[in-house]
Protein backbone atom coordinates (compact mmCIF):
# COMPACT_ATOMS: atom_id res chain seq x y z
CA UNK A 1 0.00 0.00 0.00
CA UNK A 2 1.52 3.43 -0.87
CA UNK A 3 2.12 5.84 1.48
CA UNK A 4 2.32 9.69 1.03
CA UNK A 5 5.42 11.20 1.62
CA UNK A 6 7.83 13.81 1.95
CA UNK A 7 11.05 13.81 0.17
CA UNK A 8 14.70 15.29 1.59
CA UNK A 9 17.47 15.27 -0.58
CA UNK A 10 20.83 16.23 0.46
CA UNK A 11 24.10 17.20 -1.44
CA UNK A 12 26.78 17.42 0.42
CA UNK A 13 30.59 17.33 0.13
CA UNK A 14 31.36 13.07 -0.04
CA UNK A 15 27.90 12.05 -1.80
CA UNK A 16 24.27 12.73 -2.38
CA UNK A 17 21.65 11.38 0.00
CA UNK A 18 18.31 10.59 -0.09
CA UNK A 19 15.59 10.16 2.17
CA UNK A 20 11.49 9.15 2.17
CA UNK A 21 10.01 10.54 5.57
CA UNK A 22 6.36 9.89 6.80
CA UNK A 23 4.43 12.70 7.70
CA UNK A 24 5.38 11.18 11.73
CA UNK A 25 8.57 12.13 10.89
CA UNK A 26 9.73 8.39 10.38
CA UNK A 27 12.57 7.51 7.98
CA UNK A 28 10.83 5.19 5.55
CA UNK A 29 13.61 4.46 3.68
CA UNK A 30 17.30 6.30 2.69
CA UNK A 31 19.92 5.69 -0.18
CA UNK A 32 23.64 7.25 -0.28
CA UNK A 33 26.06 7.29 -3.53
CA UNK A 34 29.02 9.08 -3.38
CA UNK A 35 31.13 11.35 -5.65
CA UNK A 36 34.72 12.93 -5.71
CA UNK A 37 36.39 16.92 -5.55
CA UNK A 38 38.90 17.37 -7.58
CA UNK A 39 41.67 19.24 -4.95
CA UNK A 40 43.14 21.37 -8.10
CA UNK A 41 47.33 21.60 -7.94
CA UNK A 42 46.94 25.69 -8.68
CA UNK A 43 46.19 26.44 -5.19
CA UNK A 44 43.44 25.66 -2.50
CA UNK A 45 41.12 24.72 -5.19
CA UNK A 46 37.89 21.97 -4.48
CA UNK A 47 35.81 21.73 -7.23
CA UNK A 48 33.42 19.28 -7.69
CA UNK A 49 31.35 18.21 -11.21
CA UNK A 50 27.61 19.56 -10.74
CA UNK A 51 26.43 17.37 -13.71
CA UNK A 52 27.63 14.50 -11.38
CA UNK A 53 25.37 15.66 -8.66
CA UNK A 54 22.96 14.86 -11.01
CA UNK A 55 23.63 11.71 -12.04
CA UNK A 56 24.71 10.42 -8.78
CA UNK A 57 21.48 11.45 -7.43
CA UNK A 58 19.56 9.45 -10.55
CA UNK A 59 20.95 6.71 -9.64
CA UNK A 60 19.10 6.15 -6.02
CA UNK A 61 16.60 8.72 -6.41
CA UNK A 62 13.52 6.52 -8.18
CA UNK A 63 14.48 3.34 -5.22
CA UNK A 64 13.95 5.81 -2.40
CA UNK A 65 10.39 7.17 -3.68
CA UNK A 66 9.06 3.52 -4.39
CA UNK A 67 6.21 5.05 -6.60
CA UNK A 68 5.08 6.88 -3.53
CA UNK A 69 3.00 10.02 -3.69
CA UNK A 70 5.32 12.44 -2.89
CA UNK A 71 3.92 15.74 -1.47
CA UNK A 72 7.13 18.09 -1.34
CA UNK A 73 10.56 17.84 -2.02
CA UNK A 74 13.46 20.04 -0.20
CA UNK A 75 17.05 19.95 -0.86
CA UNK A 76 19.58 20.96 1.43
CA UNK A 77 23.42 21.06 0.40
CA UNK A 78 27.02 22.01 1.32
CA UNK A 79 27.23 25.82 1.05
CA UNK A 80 28.78 27.88 0.23
CA UNK A 81 29.08 26.11 -3.21
CA UNK A 82 28.93 27.58 -6.51
CA UNK A 83 27.69 26.25 -9.77
CA UNK A 84 27.98 28.15 -13.16
CA UNK A 85 26.05 27.21 -15.37
CA UNK A 86 24.57 28.54 -19.47
CA UNK A 87 21.36 29.59 -20.77
CA UNK A 88 20.68 25.78 -21.34
CA UNK A 89 20.74 24.81 -17.47
CA UNK A 90 24.09 22.68 -18.18
CA UNK A 91 26.81 23.54 -15.97
CA UNK A 92 29.58 25.89 -17.56
CA UNK A 93 32.35 24.71 -15.36
CA UNK A 94 32.76 22.97 -12.09
CA UNK A 95 31.32 24.03 -8.84
CA UNK A 96 34.02 25.99 -6.50
CA UNK A 97 32.86 24.12 -3.34
CA UNK A 98 32.94 25.54 0.01
CA UNK A 99 36.43 24.02 0.81
CA UNK A 100 37.63 26.10 -2.45
CA UNK A 101 39.56 29.06 -0.92
CA UNK A 102 41.68 30.46 -4.08
CA UNK A 103 39.58 34.00 -4.27
CA UNK A 104 41.77 35.55 -1.53
CA UNK A 105 42.12 38.80 -3.15
CA UNK A 106 39.14 39.25 -4.64
CA UNK A 107 37.38 38.85 -1.13
CA UNK A 108 39.54 41.05 0.28
CA UNK A 109 38.56 43.79 -2.02
CA UNK A 110 34.92 42.76 -1.35
CA UNK A 111 35.89 43.52 2.47
CA UNK A 112 37.26 47.07 1.18
CA UNK A 113 34.52 48.00 -0.69
CA UNK A 114 31.92 46.93 1.75
CA UNK A 115 33.20 46.32 5.10
CA UNK A 116 30.94 45.73 8.23
CA UNK A 117 29.01 42.44 7.44
CA UNK A 118 28.90 39.80 9.66
CA UNK A 119 30.90 37.86 7.36
CA UNK A 120 34.75 38.60 6.39
CA UNK A 121 36.92 38.30 3.39
CA UNK A 122 37.66 34.92 3.73
CA UNK A 123 36.76 32.76 -0.07
CA UNK A 124 34.87 29.96 2.28
CA UNK A 125 31.93 33.33 2.22
CA UNK A 126 31.39 32.42 -1.58
CA UNK A 127 31.10 36.09 -2.85
CA UNK A 128 34.35 36.25 -3.66
CA UNK A 129 34.45 33.17 -6.19
CA UNK A 130 32.11 34.66 -8.38
CA UNK A 131 34.43 37.32 -9.02
CA UNK A 132 37.42 34.63 -9.16
CA UNK A 133 36.01 33.03 -12.32
CA UNK A 134 34.91 36.46 -14.07
CA UNK A 135 38.75 37.16 -13.63
CA UNK A 136 40.49 33.78 -13.70
CA UNK A 137 37.98 31.38 -15.55
CA UNK A 138 37.02 33.57 -18.73
CA UNK A 139 36.18 30.75 -21.04
CA UNK A 140 33.59 29.85 -18.28
CA UNK A 141 32.49 33.35 -17.29
CA UNK A 142 31.67 33.85 -21.27
CA UNK A 143 29.16 30.86 -21.14
CA UNK A 144 27.85 31.91 -17.87
CA UNK A 145 23.82 32.41 -17.67
CA UNK A 146 23.68 32.33 -14.11
CA UNK A 147 25.36 31.25 -10.79
CA UNK A 148 23.51 28.46 -8.65
CA UNK A 149 24.16 27.46 -4.69
CA UNK A 150 24.49 23.43 -4.76
CA UNK A 151 20.89 23.01 -3.84
CA UNK A 152 19.79 25.80 -5.90
CA UNK A 153 21.13 23.66 -8.93
CA UNK A 154 19.38 20.38 -8.23
CA UNK A 155 16.23 22.56 -7.23
CA UNK A 156 16.49 23.76 -11.16
CA UNK A 157 17.30 20.83 -12.53
CA UNK A 158 13.79 19.52 -10.61
CA UNK A 159 11.71 22.78 -11.68
CA UNK A 160 12.98 24.74 -14.18
CA UNK A 161 13.26 27.67 -11.76
CA UNK A 162 16.01 29.19 -10.38
CA UNK A 163 16.33 30.83 -7.15
CA UNK A 164 18.76 31.62 -4.03
CA UNK A 165 17.22 30.64 -0.61
CA UNK A 166 17.83 33.32 2.18
CA UNK A 167 20.22 30.85 4.05
CA UNK A 168 22.46 30.65 1.32
CA UNK A 169 22.81 33.90 0.61
CA UNK A 170 23.36 35.23 4.74
CA UNK A 171 26.32 33.02 4.90
CA UNK A 172 28.22 34.96 2.12
CA UNK A 173 30.09 37.61 2.07
CA UNK A 174 28.75 41.03 1.96
CA UNK A 175 24.49 39.99 2.47
CA UNK A 176 23.00 42.72 3.70
CA UNK A 177 20.70 41.31 6.50
CA UNK A 178 18.79 44.54 6.77
CA UNK A 179 17.75 44.82 3.51
CA UNK A 180 18.05 40.87 2.32
CA UNK A 181 20.08 41.91 -0.65
CA UNK A 182 24.13 41.32 -1.43
CA UNK A 183 25.36 45.17 -0.65
CA UNK A 184 24.59 47.72 -3.23
CA UNK A 185 27.84 49.68 -2.95
CA UNK A 186 28.85 46.12 -4.55
CA UNK A 187 26.73 46.46 -7.53
CA UNK A 188 28.26 47.06 -11.19
CA UNK A 189 31.57 46.55 -9.31
CA UNK A 190 32.53 43.99 -11.60
CA UNK A 191 31.99 41.08 -9.00
CA UNK A 192 29.38 39.14 -10.83
CA UNK A 193 26.63 39.18 -8.41
CA UNK A 194 24.12 40.01 -10.91
CA UNK A 195 24.50 36.14 -12.09
CA UNK A 196 22.73 35.22 -8.73
CA UNK A 197 18.94 34.78 -8.65
CA UNK A 198 16.63 36.51 -6.77
CA UNK A 199 16.88 35.88 -3.03
CA UNK A 200 14.02 33.75 -1.39
CA UNK A 201 13.00 32.15 2.09
CA UNK A 202 14.11 28.46 2.54
CA UNK A 203 10.06 27.13 2.47
CA UNK A 204 9.31 29.18 -0.73
CA UNK A 205 8.41 27.23 -2.93
CA UNK A 206 9.66 27.66 -6.33
CA UNK A 207 8.04 25.23 -8.69
CA UNK A 208 6.93 21.65 -9.44
CA UNK A 209 8.51 18.72 -10.90
CA UNK A 210 8.63 18.67 -14.50
CA UNK A 211 7.28 15.55 -16.44
CA UNK A 212 10.85 15.56 -17.91
CA UNK A 213 12.57 15.32 -14.36
CA UNK A 214 9.87 12.50 -13.18
CA UNK A 215 10.66 9.93 -15.66
CA UNK A 216 14.21 10.55 -14.75
CA UNK A 217 13.87 10.78 -10.38
CA UNK A 218 10.74 8.88 -10.04
CA UNK A 219 9.45 11.91 -8.50
CA UNK A 220 5.68 12.94 -9.53
CA UNK A 221 5.08 15.60 -11.78
CA UNK A 222 3.61 18.42 -10.34
CA UNK A 223 5.24 17.67 -6.55
CA UNK A 224 5.88 21.09 -5.02
CA UNK A 225 9.48 21.73 -4.69
CA UNK A 226 11.19 24.49 -1.83
CA UNK A 227 13.96 26.62 -2.17
CA UNK A 228 15.82 24.46 0.43
CA UNK A 229 18.62 25.22 2.57
CA UNK A 230 21.99 24.88 3.31
CA UNK A 231 22.93 21.54 5.47
CA UNK A 232 22.94 22.84 8.67
CA UNK A 233 19.43 23.69 8.53
CA UNK A 234 18.37 20.58 7.87
CA UNK A 235 20.46 18.85 10.65
CA UNK A 236 18.90 21.09 12.90
CA UNK A 237 15.41 20.37 11.75
CA UNK A 238 16.36 16.83 12.39
CA UNK A 239 17.55 17.30 15.56
CA UNK A 240 15.16 19.79 16.94
CA UNK A 241 17.48 23.09 17.29
CA UNK A 242 14.29 25.12 16.44
CA UNK A 243 14.22 27.95 19.12
CA UNK A 244 16.52 29.96 20.80
CA UNK A 245 17.29 27.94 23.79
CA UNK A 246 17.42 24.61 22.46
CA UNK A 247 20.53 22.40 22.14
CA UNK A 248 23.97 22.93 20.12
CA UNK A 249 23.99 20.36 17.23
CA UNK A 250 26.95 18.67 15.76
CA UNK A 251 26.74 17.69 12.74
CA UNK A 252 30.13 15.43 11.71
CA UNK A 253 30.22 14.20 8.13
CA UNK A 254 33.79 15.47 6.01
CA UNK A 255 34.08 18.09 8.18
CA UNK A 256 32.58 19.20 11.70
CA UNK A 257 30.06 21.54 12.02
CA UNK A 258 28.23 22.88 15.15
CA UNK A 259 25.07 24.82 15.18
CA UNK A 260 23.26 27.00 18.21
CA UNK A 261 19.79 28.76 17.55
CA UNK A 262 20.30 32.23 18.54
CA UNK A 263 18.49 35.58 18.39
CA UNK A 264 18.10 36.59 15.03
CA UNK A 265 20.93 39.06 14.56
CA UNK A 266 23.60 37.67 16.60
CA UNK A 267 27.04 38.58 15.72
CA UNK A 268 30.09 36.53 16.98
CA UNK A 269 33.61 37.67 15.43
CA UNK A 270 35.63 34.78 13.76
CA UNK A 271 31.93 32.79 13.83
CA UNK A 272 30.00 31.67 10.98
CA UNK A 273 25.68 33.07 11.13
CA UNK A 274 23.22 32.20 9.10
CA UNK A 275 19.21 32.58 8.98
CA UNK A 276 17.59 29.82 10.24
CA UNK A 277 14.28 28.26 8.46
CA UNK A 278 12.24 30.01 11.71
CA UNK A 279 11.50 33.36 11.67
CA UNK A 280 13.32 35.76 13.85
CA UNK A 281 16.34 32.84 14.81
CA UNK A 282 19.40 32.70 13.21
CA UNK A 283 22.41 29.98 13.62
CA UNK A 284 25.19 30.72 15.48
CA UNK A 285 28.15 27.96 13.46
CA UNK A 286 31.61 26.57 13.96
CA UNK A 287 32.72 24.42 11.65
CA UNK A 288 36.31 23.10 11.29
CA UNK A 289 37.28 22.09 7.74
CA UNK A 290 38.09 18.09 7.76
CA UNK A 291 36.78 15.94 10.92
CA UNK A 292 34.92 12.77 9.32
CA UNK A 293 37.78 13.97 6.40
CA UNK A 294 40.71 13.00 8.67
CA UNK A 295 39.22 9.73 9.88
CA UNK A 296 38.99 8.62 6.31
CA UNK A 297 42.54 9.63 4.87
CA UNK A 298 43.95 7.96 8.14
CA UNK A 299 42.18 4.98 7.83
CA UNK A 300 42.72 4.57 3.92
CA UNK A 301 46.43 5.74 4.56
CA UNK A 302 47.44 3.91 7.80
CA UNK A 303 44.75 0.81 8.09
CA UNK A 304 46.01 -1.70 5.39
CA UNK A 305 44.14 -4.42 5.89
CA UNK A 306 42.63 -3.22 9.56
CA UNK A 307 39.67 -0.45 9.88
CA UNK A 308 40.95 1.55 11.89
CA UNK A 309 37.52 2.75 13.08
CA UNK A 310 36.44 -0.75 14.52
CA UNK A 311 34.94 -0.54 18.29
CA UNK A 312 37.25 -2.94 19.94
CA UNK A 313 40.56 -1.77 19.24
CA UNK A 314 39.90 1.36 20.23
CA UNK A 315 37.94 0.93 23.39
CA UNK A 316 40.92 -0.90 24.55
CA UNK A 317 43.63 2.15 24.24
CA UNK A 318 43.88 3.94 27.66
CA UNK A 319 42.93 7.95 27.15
CA UNK A 320 43.90 10.45 27.01
CA UNK A 321 46.14 9.51 23.64
CA UNK A 322 49.60 9.76 24.58
CA UNK A 323 49.25 10.81 20.98
CA UNK A 324 47.80 14.76 20.43
CA UNK A 325 46.68 15.31 16.49
CA UNK A 326 45.88 18.66 15.07
CA UNK A 327 43.63 17.65 12.52
CA UNK A 328 43.44 20.70 10.23
CA UNK A 329 44.64 19.09 7.06
CA UNK A 330 42.45 21.60 4.80
CA UNK A 331 43.08 24.71 6.85
CA UNK A 332 40.91 26.30 9.26
CA UNK A 333 37.74 27.96 9.37
CA UNK A 334 36.09 28.96 12.85
CA UNK A 335 37.60 31.19 14.66
CA UNK A 336 40.90 32.07 13.17
CA UNK A 337 40.10 31.40 8.93
CA UNK A 338 44.08 30.48 8.55
CA UNK A 339 43.81 28.69 5.26
CA UNK A 340 47.46 27.84 5.32
CA UNK A 341 46.76 25.80 9.22
CA UNK A 342 47.93 22.13 8.08
CA UNK A 343 47.98 19.06 10.38
CA UNK A 344 50.17 18.06 13.18
CA UNK A 345 51.01 14.89 14.98
CA UNK A 346 52.71 14.99 18.38
CA UNK A 347 54.07 12.57 20.83
CA UNK A 348 54.56 9.59 18.16
CA UNK A 349 57.19 7.07 18.44
CA UNK A 350 58.54 3.64 17.11
CA UNK A 351 55.22 2.14 19.34
CA UNK A 352 52.41 3.81 17.80
CA UNK A 353 50.18 2.38 15.31
CA UNK A 354 47.36 2.85 13.44
CA UNK A 355 44.92 2.54 16.28
CA UNK A 356 46.60 5.11 18.35
CA UNK A 357 46.81 7.28 15.44
CA UNK A 358 42.68 7.16 14.64
CA UNK A 359 41.89 7.32 18.37
CA UNK A 360 44.50 10.90 18.60
CA UNK A 361 42.24 12.33 15.31
CA UNK A 362 39.33 11.66 17.34
CA UNK A 363 40.46 13.52 20.33
CA UNK A 364 41.94 16.23 18.17
CA UNK A 365 38.72 16.99 16.53
CA UNK A 366 36.73 17.03 19.94
CA UNK A 367 39.61 19.24 21.35
CA UNK A 368 38.99 21.27 18.25
CA UNK A 369 35.58 22.25 19.22
CA UNK A 370 36.01 22.20 22.56
CA UNK A 371 38.47 25.15 21.66
CA UNK A 372 35.46 27.27 19.53
CA UNK A 373 33.11 26.38 22.23
CA UNK A 374 35.54 27.77 25.07
CA UNK A 375 34.77 31.38 22.58
CA UNK A 376 30.72 31.15 22.47
CA UNK A 377 30.62 30.76 26.44
CA UNK A 378 32.85 33.78 26.11
CA UNK A 379 30.23 35.35 24.67
CA UNK A 380 27.65 34.26 26.80
CA UNK A 381 26.68 31.30 25.20
CA UNK A 382 26.33 28.15 27.46
CA UNK A 383 26.29 24.50 26.23
CA UNK A 384 25.51 22.22 29.03
CA UNK A 385 25.06 19.55 26.24
CA UNK A 386 25.38 18.56 22.87
CA UNK A 387 22.98 16.33 20.26
CA UNK A 388 25.44 14.77 17.24
CA UNK A 389 24.08 13.80 14.07
CA UNK A 390 25.83 12.67 10.43
CA UNK A 391 28.40 10.38 9.88
CA UNK A 392 30.78 10.71 12.83
CA UNK A 393 27.76 10.59 15.48
CA UNK A 394 27.72 6.68 14.36
CA UNK A 395 31.00 5.92 16.49
CA UNK A 396 30.61 4.88 20.07
CA UNK A 397 34.19 5.84 20.84
CA UNK A 398 34.00 9.18 19.11
CA UNK A 399 31.42 10.14 21.29
CA UNK A 400 32.29 9.81 24.12
CA UNK A 401 35.66 10.95 23.23
CA UNK A 402 33.71 14.50 22.68
CA UNK A 403 31.67 13.86 26.10
CA UNK A 404 34.59 13.31 28.01
CA UNK A 405 36.98 16.36 26.35
CA UNK A 406 33.72 18.53 26.59
CA UNK A 407 32.21 17.31 29.94
CA UNK A 408 29.06 17.83 28.57
CA UNK A 409 26.03 14.98 27.97
CA UNK A 410 26.90 13.87 23.71
CA UNK A 411 23.28 12.54 22.98
CA UNK A 412 22.42 10.68 19.30
CA UNK A 413 19.07 11.51 18.42
CA UNK A 414 16.55 8.99 17.56
CA UNK A 415 16.47 10.59 13.90
CA UNK A 416 20.07 11.41 13.41
CA UNK A 417 20.52 10.34 9.73
CA UNK A 418 21.37 14.03 9.05
CA UNK A 419 20.67 16.99 6.69
CA UNK A 420 18.50 14.90 4.56
CA UNK A 421 16.18 14.34 6.62
CA UNK A 422 15.96 17.38 7.58
CA UNK A 423 15.07 18.34 4.53
CA UNK A 424 12.08 16.23 4.25
CA UNK A 425 10.81 18.31 7.35
CA UNK A 426 11.65 21.63 5.16
CA UNK A 427 9.71 20.28 2.76
CA UNK A 428 6.39 19.66 5.03
CA UNK A 429 6.98 23.39 6.18
CA UNK A 430 7.13 24.52 3.02
CA UNK A 431 3.31 23.12 2.09
CA UNK A 432 1.81 23.70 5.79
CA UNK A 433 1.87 20.09 6.28
CA UNK A 434 3.76 20.48 9.26
CA UNK A 435 4.71 23.02 12.22
CA UNK A 436 7.39 24.01 14.44
CA UNK A 437 5.65 21.78 16.92
CA UNK A 438 5.27 18.66 14.51
CA UNK A 439 9.01 18.97 14.36
CA UNK A 440 9.82 19.17 18.01
CA UNK A 441 7.78 15.85 18.81
CA UNK A 442 9.84 13.83 16.38
CA UNK A 443 12.95 15.07 17.47
CA UNK A 444 12.54 14.42 20.85
CA UNK A 445 13.29 11.04 21.80
CA UNK A 446 16.89 10.01 22.10
CA UNK A 447 18.53 6.93 20.86
CA UNK A 448 21.87 7.05 23.24
CA UNK A 449 23.20 9.41 25.82
CA UNK A 450 27.01 9.60 26.66
CA UNK A 451 27.52 11.06 29.82
CA UNK A 452 30.91 12.57 30.80
CA UNK A 453 33.70 10.90 32.58
CA UNK A 454 34.70 13.52 35.52
CA UNK A 455 37.53 11.08 36.24
CA UNK A 456 39.02 12.89 33.33
CA UNK A 457 38.42 16.39 33.21
CA UNK A 458 41.86 17.29 34.58
CA UNK A 459 43.79 14.87 32.06
CA UNK A 460 41.84 16.65 29.29
CA UNK A 461 42.25 20.05 30.14
CA UNK A 462 46.18 19.15 30.02
CA UNK A 463 45.31 17.65 26.77
CA UNK A 464 43.49 21.07 25.88
CA UNK A 465 45.93 23.09 26.80
CA UNK A 466 48.78 21.22 25.05
CA UNK A 467 47.19 20.97 21.90
CA UNK A 468 46.19 25.01 21.84
CA UNK A 469 50.07 25.32 21.80
CA UNK A 470 50.69 22.73 18.88
CA UNK A 471 47.47 24.54 16.97
CA UNK A 472 49.72 27.94 17.18
CA UNK A 473 52.62 25.95 15.51
CA UNK A 474 49.97 24.28 12.78
CA UNK A 475 49.13 28.16 11.80
CA UNK A 476 52.40 29.18 11.66
CA UNK A 477 53.16 28.27 7.88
Amino acid sequence: MSMEILLGIDVGTSGVKVVASSMDGRMLRDSVARYPTTVRQDGDGAEQDAEVWWSTLLDICSTVVAGDPVAAVAVTSQAPTLVPIDACGVAAGPALTWLDRRAVGQGERIENIAPGHRHGGDPFFGTAKLAWVQEERPEIAVRTAQVLSANGFIAHRLTGAAALDDSTASLMQAFDEASGRFDERLTGAGFGLELLPEVVPTTQIIGTVTSAASSLTGIPAGTPVAAGAIDSIGSALEAGALEVGDPLVEMSGFSSVTILPVPGGTRVPGFIHSRHCVPGVDLLITAQVTAGATVDWLNRTAGGEQDLRELGPLQERSRPSRLTFVPALAGERTPSWNQRTRGLIDGIDLGSDGVDLMLAAMEGNALALATDLRILHEHGFEVPRILSTGGGSASDVWMQIKADVLQVEAARPRTGHGAAHGAAFLGGLAIGRLDIADIRGFSGEIRSRFTPDVAMREAYERKLERFGRLLEVARDR
